[in-house]
């Protein structure tokens, strides 16, 4: 089923050995005690127990939430702490210590959010949700500061959360209202001009504290690395009120409002002569030709639910959300020429608008059939999307430049049209149910199933409709072996159906919206949570439906694409606050039953290997200081689908010091940062013949005060 059937076996084996060698735990099987011997008085049995970190909760759709090492999946979590530790600001940023992730855009352009997991792109439609509902994604940047956490489930989940493509589902958690009164602010900045300040608080009032509240706010502005504004302001309101000890209701509100002026945002490959990539230039570049691009986005997002613990065993819940994404925007698009640097100026001006609803209700209990215990998720969603989009969008060629020479002033003699009309509907309606069966003490079962109705309908600007109804139904199987509570072995299917896509405006079928495509993946992996290290491994293959631009320049639903893979990582605790985190991948994609010239093709965008290393230090004799070390390894990769460029394997180096400690009686911490020290200069990709201009060194301070 691998290609690499020796190598991973070995690991798996290794991770094995190493899980089965460690420590054991309360929880370990301990053998019925021997007859007394004469003359031999037994004591009294002691039982010996630690205090250990529990185990993150992933919420995981259909599968309800449950611990990582209940999850026969590849996850990952970030955490507030962790984004705060790092700076974060950027979508892009926030898994950028797991080698499975590729950030697809520079962090003042249209595609700051974007990321590719296991080689594919996650969906804009379905691949982001807020709090298990889902969020349409496109050009947006949300406001990090408002999340509790930030998890990725890796691979297809097309039972778990319906519709979407297998590279993964992110799921942003707000933060939530804190049972004691907290206030915190900090004040930060990037190079080379951004400031940007913040503010935490929550709590509860009322009898008996009934009520709890959480709010946050974000000012951001200033001038970034490559010459663009930022102006950049969000809220976010969390509320809840304890109806009774069993039944709780909840509500979460966003807003964010973020403009950037001036900018390019990315290089396309579609005109381009020539078997090399121009040498890449620094990210300081300040590319701007036409005075009078920007980028406006408005986003708000609006969630209440109610939440009843029936029994110790059983719960539910109902949740209804309502969002909307606006954004208006002049960019400029370069199309790249030649080595030599050449490149044609593209500017393009339109307006868009996305409205997104959803219900859903699930059940979730525990019962007992015989020897088997059984954990149940029982549920019924809705959801809608509703998009519009610009009348009569500008696309127009304003003049020629040179990456390597000064950027000349150009202008425009088109209007810009910003009215809109509504082009697209879909409509999503699902049942859903798992049961994880616990057949002995250290063997389970999971089984689910969803049921969808799938209803899509593009129109034009004459009205004409092109519409279809898809009924999928999306199993997934997974059989788990827990020898003991801090270790996870799995072997996972689960099938998936994702909308297609839309070409660009580059093709000849322009913003055509493809039919859906199928996908079904198989997944081995183990989780090892021991107190002071974890480690993890994933062994997987995703069979997928491709879509290109084929030789006529349309861009086409054709044939498979096959990406397979393995993840490895882990993380250690040394003696003298020393720690060591690790994270590679190896993958590969190919075309295949494609048209002839695709077939065997690598699929872009993937490089063959990426790792991470981490080390970080509390620095010994001076309480509270931390210094941290990362190095980012990227392969080579393909840009584009016939494999005619290849984008450079490169390195990025970061370093980081936090001092924590008390003035006046309040924590504060100090943070700085320093992203690609050697200022390496590369290519990103974005997307197919889609590439863009890598960050240069850059330069992060914070000051945090809790009051």
């Amino acid at each position: 089923m691998f290609s690499k059937k020796s190598y991973s076996g070995a690991v798996v084996f290794a991770l094995l050995e190493i899980g089965l060698s460690g420590v054991s735990y309360a929880d370990t099987p301990v053998p019925d005690p021997q007859p007394t011997a004469p003359g031999v008085t037994n004591l009294a049995p002691v039982k010996v127990t630690g205090t250990r970190t529990l185990a993150p909760q992933i919420s995981s759709g259909a599968l309800g939430t449950r611990s990582d090492l209940a999850t026969p999946f590849s996850t990952r979590q970030v955490t507030s702490a962790e984004l705060e530790e790092r700076q974060v600001k950027s979508l892009g940023r926030v898994f950028a210590e797991d080698a499975a992730v590729i950030s697809n855009g520079s962090s003042y352009s249209f595609n700051a959010y974007s990321v590719t997991v296991r080689g594919i792109s996650l969906d804009d439609y379905n691949g982001y949700k807020i709090n298990g509902l889902p969020f349409y994604m496109t050009t947006v940047e949300l406001p990090l500061e408002s999340f509790e956490s930030v998890q990725l489930l890796k691979g297809a989940t097309g039972f778990m959360y319906g519709f979407g493509a297998p590279g993964g589902v992110i799921n942003f958690i707000t933060k939530k209202p804190t049972d004691t009164t907290t206030f915190s602010f900090d004040e930060g900045y990037s190079s080379s001009g951004i400031f940007s300040e913040h503010i935490d608080t929550g709590g509860r009032f009322g009898e008996d504290d009934r009520f709890g509240y959480r709010f946050n706010v974000t000012h951001e502005q200033g001038e970034a690395y490559d010459s663009s504004h930022l102006l950049r302001n969000s809220e976010s309101l969390s509320l809840d009120a304890r109806i009774t000890p069993t039944l709780t209701w909840t509500a979460d509100a966003i807003y964010q409002a973020r403009h950037v002026i001036g900018g390019v945002q990315d290089e396309f490959l579609d005109a381009y002569t020539g078997n090399v990539l121009p040498k890449p230039i620094s990210g300081t570049t300040n590319l701007t030709a036409y005075n009078g691009t920007f980028f406006n986005s408005n986003v708000w997002f609006l969630s209440s639910g109610l939440h009843w613990q029936i029994d110790p065993d059983w719960k539910a819940s109902i949740d209804y959300s309502h969002s909307q994404d606006k954004r208006r925007y002049a960019g400029e698009w370069l199309s790249l020429n030649n080595p030599a640097g050449s490149f044609d100026e593209y500017l393009d001006a339109a307006q868009g608008t996305a409205t997104y609803s959803q219900v859903q209700a699930t059940v979730e209990g525990n019962f007992s059939t015989g020897p088997f215990h059984h954990q149940v998720v029982l549920g019924a969603g809705w959801q809608g999307l509703n998009k519009d989009t610009s009348v009569n969008p500008l696309y127009t060629d304003i003049g020629n430049e040179n990456l390597y020479q000064p950027i000349v002033s150009l202008s425009n003699n088109g209007a810009f049209n910003y009215s809109q009309y509504h082009d697209f509907y879909s409509t999503q309606k699902s049942l859903f149910a798992s049961d994880t069966i616990q057949l002995t003490q250290a063997w389970s079962l999971l089984a689910g199933v969803r049921y969808n109705d799938y209803y899509q309908a593009s129109y034009t600007q004459t009205g004409a409709v092109t519409a279809y109804t898809k009924t999928p139904t999306t199993p997934t199987l997974a059989l788990m072996y827990r020898p003991r509570s801090d270790i996870l072995f799995y072997a996972s299917y689960v099938q998936a159906l994702e909308d297609g896509g839309t070409a660009g405006p580059t093709y000849a079928n322009a913003y055509q919206v493809l039919a859906p495509i199928k996908s079904k993946q198989t997944e081995l992996g183990v989780k090892v949570d021991h107190s002071g290290w974890s480690a993890s491994g994933a062994l997987f293959r995703i069979d997928r439906g491709a879509q290109y631009g084929n030789s006529a320049n349309v861009y086409v639903s054709n044939g498979d694409e096959r990406i397979q893979g393995l993840e490895l990582n882990g993380h250690v605790d040394l003696p003298a606050g020393f720690a060591v985190s690790a994270s590679t991948s190896w993958l590969e994609g190919t075309y295949s039953e494609t048209e002839a010239d695709l077939v065997g093709k690598r699929v872009e965008g993937i490089p063959r290997f990426q790792s991470v290393l981490q080390l970080s230090d509390k620095i010994p004799g001076v309480d509270g200081l931390t210094a941290s070390a990362e190095a980012h390894y990227f392969d080579r990769m393909m840009a584009d689908d016939f494999n005619h460029y290849q984008m450079p394997s490169y390195t990025l180096f970061n370093a980081a010091l936090s001092y924590r400690t008390q003035i006046e009686h309040r924590n504060v911490t100090f943070r700085a940062e320093v992203d690609n020290i050697t200022n390496r200069q590369y290519w990103g990709f974005l997307g197919s013949n889609y590439i863009f201009v890598g960050a240069p060194r850059t330069l992060a301070l914070n000051v945090r005060v809790e009051l």
